[in-house]
């Protein structure tokens, strides 16, 4: 009797093992290093910053990913994959988002237990976006005038450079001395933005090495008077870097307003010199 006891004890042993470590399922597994980016004729550069892919499976989603990664996908079979592009608003890691302005990439995709596949997705600007900055969706400082003016009480302007390109052949420089300590300029156009929570992104690259650019906008309110509302502002980094600024809830919040202009403002400070460079500035709405 007690052989019985000791094979039904090593039995109920080795099936409780299984119970606790049941075998787990094997992934697919599909790479992406990047997604290739291509914008249209008038809708500006086509130099995109995509942080990230949302990665979605016969509708469901698998997760957000940092590009590049090797994403794990629990299915088998031929299944529709979705690739939405992901970006950082206003340059905050704590603000990964799906950019409704880019096109999502989809294909049906064959996933197969145990086997990694190579996946290069594309997107664009969305159909519909308007780009209002100007017939070329944005200021790239490549045409012969530029559509940033000078405020009033600003001690210097923005000019064209090949100092520090970021693309082509020309940025827009701001330069600071013991002279000239601060700057304010604003757009040249009053933009007509749509306001209910509808989605409005400003696009663009800067390089700051000494001192902060601050951004916002002056909002030209129905009874004449004009609101001066700060924004974000871009912490100096000696590399060129891509934000999307979203001036969504700020353009909403004020149901009175006529039109706005975005504003750049820096000053000197302690120092002796200082520059701001910009390019490739556009902004987006439906």
């Amino acid at each position: 009797m007690k052989y019985i006891y000791l094979i039904f004890f090593i039995f109920f042993l080795f099936t409780s093992c299984e119970v606790i470590n049941p075998e787990e399922a094997v992934p697919s597994k599909i790479e992406i290093s990047n997604i290739d980016f291509k914008a249209d004729i008038g809708e500006g550069s086509s130099l995109a910053e995509i942080a990230d892919a949302w990665v979605y499976v016969s509708g469901e989603l698998v997760g957000a990913y940092e590009i590049p990664s090797t994403i794990p996908v629990l299915v088998a079979g031929t299944q529709s994959l979705e690739v939405r592009p992901g970006v950082l608003l206003n340059g905050i890691a704590s603000t990964r988002t799906i950019n409704p302005f880019f096109t999502s990439y989809k294909i049906d995709h064959n996933f197969e237990v145990g086997k990694s596949e190579i996946i290069e997705p594309k997107s664009a600007y969305v159909d519909g976006v308007i780009f209002p900055w100007n017939s070329r969706g944005e200021e790239d400082f490549e045409e012969g005038g530029l559509s940033i003016d000078s405020v009033p009480g600003s001690s210097t302007k923005i000019v064209k450079s090949t100092d520090d390109v970021f693309e082509d052949h020309y940025s827009g420089k701001v330069f600071l001395d013991l002279q000239h300590k601060n700057y304010k300029g604003q757009s040249k156009k009053v933009f007509d933005l749509p306001k209910s929570g509808a989605y409005v992104v400003m696009e663009i690259n800067v390089k700051n090495t000494q001192i902060p650019l601050n951004i916002g906008m002056y909002v030209n309110l129905n009874t004449g008077q004009v609101r001066d509302v700060p924004h974000i502002t871009i912490n100096p980094s000696s590399e060129w870097k891509k934000l999307y600024i979203n001036f969504t809830e700020l353009v909403s919040y004020y149901t009175s307003a006529v039109g706005y202009r975005v504003y750049f403002k820096a000053d000197l400070g302690t120092g002796d010199s200082a520059t701001v460079y910009m390019d490739n500035i556009k902004i987006m709405h439906f």
